[in-house]
């Protein structure tokens, strides 16, 4: 019979980033698409993840999935976005890039 194992995804919540950034954690945010601008609204794709002390790191993924048992990367879409989450996250200075494979690192004290 053949082994199978259990790989546990290389994954986080938002509740999960929140922890992990009060304990030394820094999160990368990673420009997908170039902002395009609508109105007064700034239009991307951007997503996020935790650079852990220990040298490893974990994708932020939504809560819940459309699809059971389907882990979906979380991505934001606007610049409102990204700020709001931030904020939420107890960041009290926002940085992101704004060119497409352009990337930023922020540690918790920034």
């Amino acid at each position: 019979m053949p082994e199978t194992s259990i790989t546990t995804p290389n994954v986080l919540t938002e509740v999960a980033l929140k922890q992990r950034l009060e304990t030394g954690s820094t999160l990368m945010i990673k420009c997908c698409q170039s902002p395009t601008r609508k109105a007064s609204v700034w239009y991307g794709l951007w997503t996020m993840e935790a650079h852990h002390p220990d040298g490893s790191s974990q994708m932020l993924v939504t809560a819940r999935s459309r699809l059971v048992g389907q882990i979906s990367v979380r991505e934001f879409k606007t610049v409102t976005g990204i700020v709001s989450f931030l904020k939420d996250c107890g960041f009290t200075k926002v940085t992101f890039p704004m060119i497409e494979g352009d990337f930023v690192s922020l540690p918790m004290n920034t």
